[in-house]
């Protein structure tokens, strides 16, 4: 392991509906590059967290599925995945417009044969 060799601290200010939302952000790294370069690796690990992480913890609730069978919820997870990503081709902005878009209507899947 090498030394630390930047502190960055990451402030966000944004509004999520109608609340002020603010976070505070500290981050460690061995490398020694410009603030740019910084952000844009954090934008990029944030982009994945948003996008899929905190989706499959929120809206699929994976964070409290059992754990005692390790296969059967992974196989869930890899599903659930899927049907993300087919919705995001489809170009539902979340899981939960595509879901009431489909609204147990399997035959709409047929439009991804086309």
């Amino acid at each position: 392991m090498g030394e630390i060799t930047s502190l960055i601290k990451v402030e966000i200010s944004d509004a999520r509906g109608q609340k002020d939302y603010e976070h505070l952000a500290y981050y460690i790294s061995r490398l020694s590059v410009s603030a740019e370069i910084f952000a844009s690796k954090i934008r990029g690990h944030w982009l994945i967290e948003n996008q899929l992480h905190s989706v499959n913890n929120v809206v699929s609730k994976e964070d409290i599925w059992p754990r005692h069978n390790y296969i059967a919820v992974t196989n869930l997870s890899v599903l659930r995945s899927i049907a993300l990503n087919l919705y995001r081709f489809l170009g539902f902005s979340s899981l939960t417009c595509g879901q009431r878009w489909l609204n147990y209507k399997l035959e709409k899947l047929i439009i991804l044969l086309n």
